[in-house]
């Protein structure tokens, strides 16, 4: 090959690279996904990719794909952190063409758009979430939702690894001494591993041998060694109800997590995650 050929080649190669790079949108939103429901008063999650700095500001609108004007504001002016809560209020009527749009707050000319979803009435499952074999990724927010009963006032929570509920481990502690509000927003450290055999434990404070339990579901770490069980999470409790249940265990609630208010020899530092209303 003659050398002005080469680098002709060259020359092509980067422009394509160049190119490529630069058409990398500065956001773009993964969740709500195409067609997702999402219900009425149930904490849900939104998050984006992004190539800008945490420290950028951000904010968040609901809109419909065939009308562009803001029929919510879902957050404003927050910081780029990848990922929020929030729950569509009852204002909102049920739809199947909603988006979720990002704009800059230094660019207010400028926005993002998720695919459309579904807002649909308030969920009247009595699923907990995380579901059965759901998957949940170490490093982004999930919520956490359970059945609440009126004479609990208090919870405490816990990620907990094992089959059934009589051969449990404790493996951090979610948060402690919330208001027993039926969901929670979470972040699982890159210091847990994945595995298959996890469930979410909510105690009751005043009576430790009532336990509600998740569904097992699998916990996704992409940057750690399955040889570590061990892990820190961060946590908030949201003030709206959500759906969601679970067996509550009087038999073998003593012995099926009796590790969960063990005295710990280590504590997971908590970081205030807010859910947005």
């Amino acid at each position: 090959m003659r050398p002005t050929s080469l680098f002709a080649l060259l020359l092509s190669t980067i422009t394509i690279t160049t190119s490529a790079n630069a058409a990398t949108p500065a956001y773009s939103i993964v969740e709500p996904t195409q067609g997702a429901i999402v219900s009425i008063g149930t904490a849900t999650v939104i998050e984006w990719n992004t190539t800008e700095s945490s420290s950028s500001k951000v904010s968040f609108f609901l809109e419909t794909t065939t009308n562009s004007t803001d029929l919510f504001t879902i957050a404003s002016n927050i910081s780029n952190s990848g990922s929020i809560s929030w729950s569509p209020p009852s204002s909102i009527t049920t739809g199947t063409d909603y988006i979720v749009v990002l704009q800059p707050s230094d660019d207010s000319s400028t926005s993002y758009k998720s695919p459309a979803f579904t807002i649909s009435a308030s969920n009247a499952s009595t699923t907990y979430y995380p579901t059965e074999g759901e998957e949940v990724k170490t490093g982004e927010t999930t919520i956490i939702t359970w059945k609440v009963d009126s004479n609990v006032t208090h919870v405490s929570i816990y990620l907990m690894e094992g089959s059934g509920t009589s051969d449990l481990k404790n493996v951090t502690t979610i948060t402690t001494d919330i208001a027993n509000s039926g969901d929670v927003a979470c972040v699982l450290s890159n210091s847990v591993a994945s595995g298959d055999d996890y469930k979410f434990a909510i105690v009751d404070v005043k009576d430790e041998s009532s336990v509600k339990y998740s569904d097992t579901f699998t916990v996704v770490n992409e940057k750690a060694s399955s040889s570590s069980k061990a892990g820190s999470t961060t946590s908030s409790s949201s003030t709206t109800s959500s759906s969601g249940s679970g067996e509550t265990s009087t038999e073998t609630a003593t012995s099926g997590a009796s590790s969960v208010w063990k005295p710990l020899g280590w504590m997971g530092a908590l970081l205030v995650v807010p859910l947005l209303f």
